[in-house]
């Protein structure tokens, strides 16, 4: 069916494409590991390895920490790798989620979302900076604003979902998470049958 062989080409386009970007990743990290510094990558370890060279403060005296060391230029650096490579991340779930044959009526607002939500996600969590006080201000500040947006398809949550764990993943610098997650979610997603009405001829099929 005409369906099947759209996903078949998609699956191959994705796994090639995240293939690449697993490739380009490896090989900056072996030939060039100094230019790791600068990219979203390593985030957490390098939390944990704070964490284990602080004193003997405790683990909320440590969270309620509210001045960070400064690097503009790193910190500048970082922020556009991480937004960046979040922009490159979620390049093959939009195909996924646009392409006409998987899911032919796709919502436009859910589509521009795949690829803003994780942007302004990624430079929340960034500003944040593991620091708790931070987070309780920020959450204060949003909760002023009201973000409704009517999901018609349950997918349209999945969707959404995962653009806002991968935004998670480039603004704690730990977009290699992020770049598992969206393959592996791009290929189930592909590789479960999807429901669709043939009354509705939501998807196309051959004669």
């Amino acid at each position: 069916m005409l369906r099947q062989s759209i996903r078949t080409r998609l699956f191959l386009k994705t796994g090639a494409y995240y293939g690449a970007c697993f490739a380009i990743v490896i090989t900056t990290a072996v030939t060039n590991p100094e230019w790791m510094r600068f990219l979203p990558f390593g985030g957490l370890d390098a939390l944990e390895q704070e964490l284990a060279l602080a004193d003997e403060s405790t683990l909320v005296d440590q969270l309620f920490v509210t001045h960070q060391p400064v690097h503009l230029f790193l910190d500048a650096m970082n922020l556009l790798s991480a937004l960046a490579g979040t922009l490159v991340v979620m390049i093959p779930i939009r195909w996924v989620y646009m392409t006409d044959g998987w899911q032919k009526k796709w919502n436009e607002e859910v589509a521009t979302s795949l690829l803003v939500l994780p942007l302004v996600v990624a430079a929340i969590v960034y500003v944040v900076k593991f620091s708790l006080p931070l987070a309780f201000a920020l959450a204060g500040i949003f909760a002023g604003v009201r973000y409704r947006m009517a999901l018609k398809r349950q997918s349209d949550a999945y969707f959404t979902f995962a653009c806002i764990a991968i935004g998670l993943a480039a603004g704690t610098r730990s977009l290699g998470i992020g770049l598992l997650l969206a393959t592996f979610f791009t290929f189930t997603i592909l590789a479960v049958s999807p429901h669709y009405d043939e009354k509705r001829h939501d998807f196309p099929i051959e004669d």
